[in-house]
């Protein structure tokens, strides 16, 4: 990752967090992730965030343990949990170095991470999603679940065509034996300008352009839904 990449997730926590909280507008994306998630697991959040996923999934879970490698997200995480009820545990750590004994949680969720992996490794990004997938079957109980959550698309209507993400999509399909779904998660802010200030900090001049041309309050966005079970 380069450094430029790192500051993003150490120095952009609160907008990021500004971000994620417009997103899945008709909560198409927590329907399935809800449905997903069996009522009283311990659930894994990898490479959390601020807590997006772990806030889904909320009260259906028992315990949650949430991973990240940026302190600033993780410290966002805990405050929105603390207010949820449900017990909760930080990790400051890597995706493909888990500190977690072997089997020990029923489910283990990705959000938004190794797609990362693609752009930023683009060498060697199979075996680091392979690691990392690896860890979070090593750490999932026999007949646990996985899920990882890529996008397919700010600005898109429907699942843009990206040769490299779509090669990483391959991968999880045919590699790890996920099966793939889609739903729309549209973001919705106040007005045109605070969707082109807030999306402006992460997806650059294009989109900011295209929301003022197209007068978008409302931001389409495609999401990509993988499970296996083990």
């Amino acid at each position: 990752m380069s450094d430029a990449q790192a500051r993003v997730y150490q120095e952009k926590a609160d907008a990021y967090d500004a971000l994620i909280n417009a997103e899945d507008a008709d909560e198409a994306l927590a329907s399935v992730v809800r449905e997903w998630l069996p009522e009283g697991a311990v659930a894994l959040d990898v490479g959390a965030g601020t807590g997006r996923l772990s806030r889904i999934v909320g009260a259906r879970a028992s315990r949650l343990h949430l991973v990240d490698r940026a302190a600033p997200m993780l410290e966002i995480a805990r405050r929105h949990l603390s207010q949820a009820g449900v017990p909760f545990s930080i990790h400051h750590a890597d995706a493909r170095s888990l500190p977690f004994p072997d089997a020990s949680v029923d489910v283990a969720m990705a959000g938004w991470v190794f797609g990362h992996f693609r752009h930023w490794m683009p060498e060697g990004w199979r075996e680091e999603v392979d690691a990392a997938l690896s860890e979070m079957r090593r750490v999932v109980r026999p007949g646990g679940a996985l899920m990882v959550i890529e996008t397919l698309g700010t600005g898109h209507e429907t699942p843009r065509v990206h040769p490299g993400m779509d090669e990483y999509f391959a991968h999880l399909e045919h590699a790890h034996g996920l099966s793939r779904r889609w739903v729309r998660t549209d973001y919705v802010f106040p007005d045109v300008e605070a969707a082109a200030r807030i999306c402006g900090e992460f997806f650059g001049p294009a989109l900011v352009a295209q929301i003022r041309e197209r007068a978008w309050a409302r931001v389409p966005e495609c999401t990509a839904i993988f499970t296996g079970t083990l």
